[in-house]
C-alpha cells in the first residue's frame, strides 16, 4: 500500500485530532491538598507561528526572541481548561485575563515545563539521538 491508499483508509479524525494530555502542578496540588491538573492541546500551525513571530523583536538586524512571551504564548493558547475564562475567578485575583492569572499562579519554572508540554504536543520534540555527553 502506498501513501495515498494508506491515507484514504485512514481514519481522517485520528490523523487531523488536535494531541492532548494532562499534567499536573504538582507545586499547586500540594497546596490545594487536591489535583491541580491541567488539560493541555495541540496548538493549530497558523496560531504557532503567530505566536512565534509576535515573540521575535529586530535589534538592528539580528532577531531576539523574548522567551517569556513566547511561553506565555503557547501556555494561554494550550492550557484549554475553561476554569481559567471565569470572570469570578479572575476578579478574585486582581487580573483581568487568564495570562495575567497564569503569571500568578505558576512560577518560572513551571511556566518553561508547562511550555514545553506544549511544544512537545505542536511536534517540537528534542532528537534525543543527537544529545551528547
Amino acid at each position: 500500500m502506498n501513501l495515498a491508499e494508506a491515507l484514504l483508509a485512514a481514519d481522517k479524525g485520528k490523523l487531523t485530532a488536535a494531541a492532548k494530555k494532562t499534567y499536573e502542578v504538582k507545586r499547586l496540588s500540594e497546596l490545594l491538598g487536591e489535583p491541580f491538573i491541567l488539560e493541555l492541546q495541540q496548538i493549530p500551525n497558523q496560531r504557532v507561528k503567530e505566536i512565534r513571530e509576535s515573540a521575535i523583536s529586530y535589534n538592528g538586524e539580528d532577531p531576539e526572541t523574548d522567551e517569556e512571551k513566547l511561553c506565555m504564548g503557547f501556555i494561554c493558547d494550550g492550557i484549554v481548561n475553561k476554569d481559567f475564562n471565569n470572570k469570578e475567578l479572575l476578579k478574585a485575583y486582581g487580573v483581568a485575563t487568564k495570562k495575567e492569572l497564569f503569571l500568578k499562579l505558576f512560577n518560572a519554572g513551571e511556566i518553561l515545563k508547562i511550555s514545553g508540554e506544549i511544544c512537545k504536543l505542536c511536534g517540537f520534540v528534542k532528537d534525543e539521538s543527537k544529545i551528547k555527553n
